[in-house]
Order: structure tokens, then sequence, then C-alpha cells
């Protein structure tokens, strides 16, 4: 995967910190500057038009909270899932990405103040006898920028010492080279979104090719790492179920399923407004030519019959991999989860019952957490 960074700007309000730090001891070849105002930075690009830059980076100093409830939807099943959030804006750019139409400003940020983040993670989770799923990658990719900021490297070795915690990195990259070698106790899961490759050539522009993020995920099986995989978005094409059920095959013919520790589906969907952008930015594309209808919480979807035939094809399909195997459905309701699962989890709770049940199987019947020697 290659560098795509060319230009970094840096608040002089962290300049010191772990994470400017890291990218001045390491430049990748990227042109850094040192300002006092990213916010002038910041309408130097809104001024211009540019819609996504995608070689310009700015770490600043961010001021607001970093951890938050995960934000599902109306009228969907949610997991009790909790997300931090170290950045803004990312290098890939996926056509259905909701980032297009989410972000106010056409720059990647990262916020340097790492440390703050750290402490706002112990402070929600000291001395709290639940048991915290928390992830990373709802408005960045979680390792794609890992070779310049050194987050997730810090955030790994934090998690180790944490007991009722857990952090999962998500990512379309295959950045893990610098991460094997660390003490991780089993307390941080490598996550993949993934697809069929003729869905990552046509609407995954500049993210790792479905090899080399196998290839990865292997390579952080063999550091005693958990792995996860999300389906999502699942997408309705010709001949789609025939590749999905490669992709599954093409999944567990390298790795381990009993150090999978959960496996999401979810369907496109796009927000009102964003099918503009993606249309104004990706003309030729064919994501938003097929017909939608629109939910409570006011998300466009498929069908639910196309939605609910694509979900129990694919059930199927990792149920005869491995039963055992722990499926969810994200951000779809709780009609569409009995008719693919046959039930309804009545709460959170219920969920949350579910992942622990898979934590303590993998623990008991995977490999041995920490670093495997090979």
């Amino acid at each position: 995967m290659k560098n795509n960074i060319k230009k970094i700007y840096i608040d002089s309000k962290v300049a010191s910190g772990p994470v400017a730090s890291r990218i001045l001891a390491s430049p990748g070849g990227a042109d850094i500057e040192i300002v006092d105002d990213p916010r002038a930075i910041l309408d130097q690009f809104q001024k211009s038009g540019s819609l996504a830059e995608k070689e310009t980076l700015l770490v600043y100093h961010f001021p607001g909270k970093f951890m938050s409830s995960c934000p599902g939807s109306d009228g969907m099943v949610c997991c009790n899932y909790f997300v931090i959030n170290f950045g803004l804006g990312c290098v890939f750019d996926c056509h259905y990405c909701y980032l297009q139409s989410f972000l106010n400003n056409p720059l990647m940020t990262i916020f340097g103040n790492l440390d703050d983040l750290i402490q706002e993670i112990d402070l929600k989770t000291k001395n709290k006898k639940f048991r915290f799923r928390i992830g990373t990658g709802e408005y960045t990719d979680s390792l794609a920028l890992e070779h310049h900021t050194g987050i997730a490297e810090r955030l790994i070795g934090h998690f180790a010492g944490l007991d009722n915690a857990v952090l999962e990195l998500k990512t379309k990259s295959d950045n893990v080279d610098s991460l094997l070698d660390l003490d991780h106790r089993g307390n941080t899961v490598m996550a993949w979104s993934v697809n069929p490759p003729s869905v990552i050539t046509s609407v995954e522009e500049g993210t790792a090719t479905l090899e080399e993020r196998l290839e990865a995920a292997k390579k952080v099986e063999l550091a005693g790492y958990k792995t996860a995989f999300h389906l999502d978005p699942v997408i309705y094409y010709e001949g789609w179920e025939k590749e999905y059920h490669e992709l599954i095959d093409t999944i567990f013919s390298r790795l381990n399923p009993d150090r999978v520790a959960w496996i999401s589906l979810g369907s496109f969907r796009y927000s009102p407004g964003l099918k503009e952008v993606m249309q104004s930015r990706h003309p030729g594309d064919e994501l938003t030519k097929g017909e939608m209808i629109q939910g409570t919480d006011g998300k466009f979807r498929y069908f639910k019959t196309i939605r609910e035939q694509m979900y129990v094809s694919i059930r199927k399909k990792i149920d005869s991999v491995d039963s055992r195997l722990f499926l969810y459905l994200c951000m779809e309701t709780r009609p569409m989860w009995e008719k693919v699962f046959q039930y309804i989890p009545e709460s959170g709770k219920n969920l949350d019952a579910l992942f622990e049940k898979r934590r303590q199987y993998i623990e008991k019947n995977g490999l041995p957490i920490g670093r495997k020697k090979v």
C-alpha cells in the first residue's frame, strides 16, 4: 500500500506530544510544517473548494471528547459498542463512505493530544464491572496512517493493562508490521472490513487488496491477536452470492476460525445527501442506481426482501465453515434479526452475553494469547 501523504501540518500545541514526535522522527518523505493557527489551515482548504484532500494531513489539539457510545440509528438493534476517535477523514476513497457528506472540511486530521484520549478511556472504564468493547475507525481508518502516527501501537500497549476492556482496530489496510511484536495480552482485536475482489477494485479505491488484507490478518493471528471481519457494506449485484461465498471460503482457507472474535453483516446504505455527493465524485458508479427504500432512521437501504436474502445466504455459508462463529447484524431492525437468526436480542445486554461467550470460547480453545513464535 503506497504512502500518499505529501504534506503534514502540526499544531504547535502538540508538537512535543507522542504523535507529533513519531511523525517528526519518521516523516516518510512528507514535507512537515509546524503552525500556530491550525484553523487557518482548515480555512485555506475550505476556500480552495477541495472536496476530499488525500495528500495533506493536519495534526492538532482536539478540545472535545474522544469516546462515546456507537451512534446507532433509530429503530435498529444496537450492541453496547463504544468508539474512540483519534482523527477525521481517510486516505482511502471508498465510493460509499459516509464521510463524504458528513465532514465539513476536506482535510484529513489527526488528534495530537493522545495522552488526553488515554486519560478519558481510563476515566470511563476504571472500577467498572462492565466489560467494554471499544473500537476505532468510525471517522478514519484505524491503521492506514499508523506508519506516520504510531497511535495504534500506543493504544495496544495501554489496553494490554486494562482488565475490563477490549480494543478493536478496524482497517482496510495491511499496515500491521509494526504491531506484531507488541505485548498486547489478548486485549486487542485486529479487524478487517472485507468485500469480494471485484467490489474492492471497483469501489474501494486506494485500499489494500483482499489478498493483502488476509496476509496481514494471518500475520496478526500468528502474533497472537484475535481477528474479526466486517462484511459491511454487503453490496447487491449480479453474481453477488457466488462471490461472497467465495470470499468466505478464501478467508477461512487462510485463517483459524477459533481466533475470529466476531463477524458483522450490514447492507449498503446511505443517508440523505450522500447519493448526490457519490454521483458527483464518482459519476460512473453503479451503487446509487439500484432501487432503495428509506427506513425509519432516514437512511436508504435495499428492500428488506433483498437484505434478508443476502444475510441468510451469507449466514448459512458462514455456518457451514463453523457454526460456532459469532455473527451479528449491524444497523438492522428487530424483524430482520428474527428472519436471519430466528431470535431477537431483547437488549444490548443479551448481545454482550454472546460476545462474552465467544471470548471465553476463544481463550479456552484458540491459540495461546500473546506472540506465537514461528
